[in-house]
């Protein structure tokens, strides 16, 4: 089993989503966009697209975390000119930004994964774009939760063992 599911905790569980999206689009050649660098998704990416011979993209508000991964520092999220993607991970700040740059994306790649998208997170205001996705499957986890959506492509049963997909 790949290192990129491996010890994933409350604060990374986007990671099995993430995992599955790439394989899925293994052979593309759009680039992987992630928005909000970290260390339980930037090493990951970088080494899993290093292999698979396929460029990412990150962006982030701090400019200490942007440093630290050799990531773009972005002040204005709307400053940004985007292309298509293979893949796209939302893990942003500020998190009210989120819902905003989701709406933008959505057509912009095949999968996009969303962390923090428990029913809880009313400050992320998720509920404003639910309905734009057609295909969706949640990782449940106590806390906070991810899901994988799509316009394009329908999400099939994601059995991963150790997590809860629905």
């Amino acid at each position: 089993m790949s290192k990129f599911i491996e010890n994933v905790q409350n604060w990374d569980n986007h990671r099995p989503l993430l995992w599955w999206a790439l394989k899925q689009t293994k052979g593309q050649t759009e680039p992987v966009l992630e928005m909000g660098c970290g260390e339980g998704s930037t090493p990951y990416l970088q080494q899993y697209l290093k292999t698979d011979k396929r460029k990412l993209i990150s962006y982030d508000y701090s400019k200490e975390w942007a440093d630290k991964y050799k990531a773009n520092h972005v002040t204005d999220w709307d400053s940004i000119n985007h292309e298509k993607y293979s893949v796209i991970l939302i893990d942003h700040s500020p998190g009210e930004r989120r819902y905003i740059d989701i709406q933008k994306l959505k057509d912009n790649c095949d999968y996009m994964i969303i962390h923090d998208s428990e029913p809880a997170a009313y400050g992320y205001m998720l509920d404003k774009i639910w309905h734009l996705f057609p295909y969706r499957r949640n990782l449940i986890t106590d806390g906070a939760w991810a899901t994988i959506v799509s316009t394009k492509h329908e999400i099939p049963e994601i059995n991963i063992k150790g997590f809860n997909i629905q």
